[in-house]
């Protein structure tokens, strides 16, 4: 690999760590109003950095979705749900149906 290449890769890794911490700024609602600017410069100059950002939307989108559904009583999670049906008695049937 040649220098301009690393260089070149360095520079976008750089660019994604910094448009990361801004899109979790403002995921988070913690973003300054310029830095805000400067992130809606990325986002539209930059195909990596809206991908990103799309996906970081949906992570922080199923974060917020699984913590609001774990807050509500009576609520399981989507995910091996059936953990929770185990009894400590030997006599119980298993979910697995083993």
């Amino acid at each position: 690999m040649s220098t301009k290449e690393n260089s070149l890769e360095q520079d976008t890794d750089q660019l994604m760590d910094e448009a990361e911490k801004l899109i979790w700024a403002f995921l988070d609602d913690q973003i300054e109003e310029a830095d805000a600017k400067h992130l809606e410069e990325l986002i539209k100059k930059n195909e990596q950095v809206r991908c990103r950002y799309l996906n970081l939307v949906q992570i922080h989108a199923s974060l917020y979705e699984d913590y609001s559904m774990r807050k509500q009583p009576g609520t399981q999670s989507p995910v091996l749900s059936f953990l929770s049906d185990f009894s400590a008695s030997e006599d119980a049937p298993s979910p697995l149906g083993n």
